[in-house]
Parts: structure tokens; C-alpha cells; sequence
């Protein structure tokens, strides 16, 4: 069985609504689904790096075309072509962040429940459903239609160190791509 999920990354104009994924279940990594994701639409894709065995999003690329759904909020329909992002390591820095949630009913009524957690824990590590529990939990009686991930850019003050981190891994993954 496929499992249903709503891909968006802000910036890029990439969205797909209600995508059935095969190969991921709703255990699987957020990594595992957004690979799922770019099998299933080439025209997405994205690469990673590893910081101190903390697997970080360098970038992200999706191609926008005439068969391409606009993202909602959005003003307008964009014009045709690739776009790509990356993080900025600077003051302030700019890195990747991922949200999850689930849409689905409750007693009749369709709602959304954000998939909270302490911190932006390794996408490479997190379930898809994972919930911190210390958020409390999701009803019982709260039927699952779709999963939802969404990818922004944030600008962040990072300490010295772990900027020092960060741009260590970088060219580590720069000179890897070469």
C-alpha cells in the first residue's frame, strides 16, 4: 500500500498534493521519504552532508513546468524553470528546516495536527510520524489521511562553534562533489 503524503518546499515553488509514495511506510526517515519523493518526481532533488555523523540538507532543486501544481499561498502563477537553494553559512546563517503533520479526521471534522518535537532532531533519523511524547498525543479516534512535510530556509544565529562545524562539513562536502 501507498502511503499518501503532501511535499512542499517553500522558496522553490515545489509542491505535490497528495502523493502516493511506494517503499515508505510511516515509520520511514524523512530522508527516506524525501528520497521516495524524488523517485517518484525527478524533477525534485536535493543533497546532504554529514556534521559531526548528523546528516544536514545542503540544498534542495525542483523544476517547474506546465504540469507543476502551484503551491497554495502563492501569488500567481510562476514562470517555468529550475530553481535551486542551499544553506548560507554567515552572520546570521541560513540552513534547511523541516516541519511534519498529519491531516485527517476527528469525530467528522478534517483538522491538522503538527508532528512536534524538541529541537530539528537529523531529518536522516526522524520517523515520519515520530510525535515527541513529551508534546502529549494524538487522539485515538484520529484517522490519518496524509502526511505532510514542508521544507523552509531560516536565518539563524549560530554560535562560533557550531558555525566552525557547519563550515567544516561544508567544504568537507564541497570537495567530496568535486
Amino acid at each position: 500500500m501507498a502511503l499518501q503524503v503532501s511535499f512542499r518546499v517553500v522558496g522553490l515553488y515545489c509542491y505535490f498534493e497528495n502523493l502516493q509514495l511506494d517503499g515508505v511506510e510511516d515509520t520511514s526517515s524523512v530522508e527516506s521519504v524525501m528520497q521516495a519523493v524524488h523517485d517518484a518526481k525527478s524533477d525534485f532533488s536535493f543533497t546532504h552532508m554529514d556534521m559531526d555523523g548528523k546528516q544536514i540538507v545542503n540544498s534542495m532543486s525542483y523544476t517547474f513546468g506546465p504540469d507543476s501544481t502551484t503551491p497554495y499561498n502563492t501569488s500567481g502563477t510562476p514562470p517555468d524553470g529550475k530553481r535551486s537553494l542551499s544553506i548560507s553559512l554567515g552572520t546570521p546563517s541560513v540552513i534547511w528546516q523541516y516541519y511534519r503533520s498529519v491531516t485527517g479526521t476527528l469525530n467528522g471534522t478534517v483538522c491538522e495536527i503538527k508532528l512536534l518535537t524538541r529541537g530539528q532532531p537529523s531529518f536522516s533519523d526522524t520517523a515520519l510520524n515520530y510525535y515527541d511524547p513529551f508534546f502529549g498525543a494524538i487522539p485515538p479516534a484520529f484517522d490519518i489521511h496524509t502526511y505532510n512535510l514542508t521544507w523552509r530556509l531560516v536565518q539563524i544565529q549560530m554560535s562560533p562553534q557550531n558555525q566552525a562545524k557547519f563550515m567544516a562539513a561544508h567544504a568537507k562536502f564541497l570537495n567530496a562533489a568535486k
